[in-house]
């Protein structure tokens, strides 16, 4: 094995998070969210010691689905900054709002800044189709510019808690996934149910390119549930992933770890994400 990797945290600029009362002013979902001082903000190196502390090597970092286009700007000049202080450490994927004008130039420009892709995304928060134009677009350019789609997919049933809402709906994710192929795209959360249609030979052959991540698997599932992701999906489509600064990423590691046999988990817990988002082949 190759090293752990945690494929799904989350970043903020210190700017951003000395200013968490005036966003939660004007964004909805940030408020929701992120505007009880209790809520995690963590920067860059918060998350490179959360690493250290649990032997993980590297780490996804994605945005947050902000409405503005100048605190998406923000946001992915932080972390395309912050992978370029840490070579090989950091993945970072910037969020987009396909539904604000320029979108399309401001994901080429964080592309060739060395952005792996894009997320998380929360098309229903934005307010943009997950399968109208926009959408389609956005799958087109990743697909073309090999990047990948990192989507919000929350379980349609069960509680409800900050942040559930807003995301693409598994249906939703499942036609867009078939509609264009070439687009590689994670399904966050276990995919919010999408794994058990794998069951069905024609899903199965139509999202093909769709992977399921783990994060906060340990709020929403019982044990056991990855094991029985990877059972449905295959180890070589399953990533883990902590939702850090949520949950802690030792934590969550050694949770799965102890669910899967050694093969599944060198795939799991850092060789999938290793060939998704480092371009280095998975073991």
């Amino acid at each position: 094995m190759r090293g752990f990797v945690d494929a799904h945290t989350h970043l903020f600029p210190p700017a951003q998070a000395a200013r968490r009362a005036d966003l939660a002013a004007t964004d909805p979902t940030f408020a929701e969210m992120y505007v009880d001082p209790a809520a995690k903000l963590a920067d860059a190196p918060a998350l490179r010691a959360a690493l250290a502390r649990a032997g993980i090597d590297r780490a996804v970092a994605a945005g947050f689905a902000f409405q503005s286009p100048a605190r998406l700007a923000e946001q992915a000049e932080y972390l395309l900054a912050a992978a370029a202080e840490a070579p090989g450490v950091i993945a970072p994927l910037p969020c987009l709002n396909p539904a604000a004008p320029g979108w399309e130039r401001d994901a080429a420009r964080w592309l060739a800044a060395g952005a792996r892709g894009f997320g998380e995304l929360r098309p229903g928060n934005q307010g943009w189709d997950p399968l109208g134009p926009e959408s389609l677009r956005l799958a087109h350019l990743a697909a073309e510019a090999g990047a990948v789609l990192l989507w919000h997919v929350s379980e349609p049933v069960g509680h409800a808690y900050p942040g559930k809402r807003g995301g693409i709906a598994p249906a939703e994710l499942i036609e867009l996934a078939a509609r264009v192929p070439a687009a590689r795209m994670v399904a966050a959360h276990l995919g919010g149910g999408i794994s058990f249609y794998l069951q069905m030979p024609e899903v199965r052959q139509a999202i093909g390119n769709i992977y399921f991540d783990t994060a906060a698997v340990s709020l929403l599932y019982d044990e056991g549930s990855v094991a029985r992701l990877v059972a449905l999906a295959g180890a070589e489509r399953v990533l883990f992933g902590s939702d850090f600064p949520l949950l802690a990423p030792g934590r969550q590691l050694k949770r799965i770890a102890a669910e899967l046999p050694p093969d599944a988990v060198d795939r799991v817990c850092g060789g999938n994400a290793l060939s998704l988002f480092f371009g280095t082949a998975a073991p």
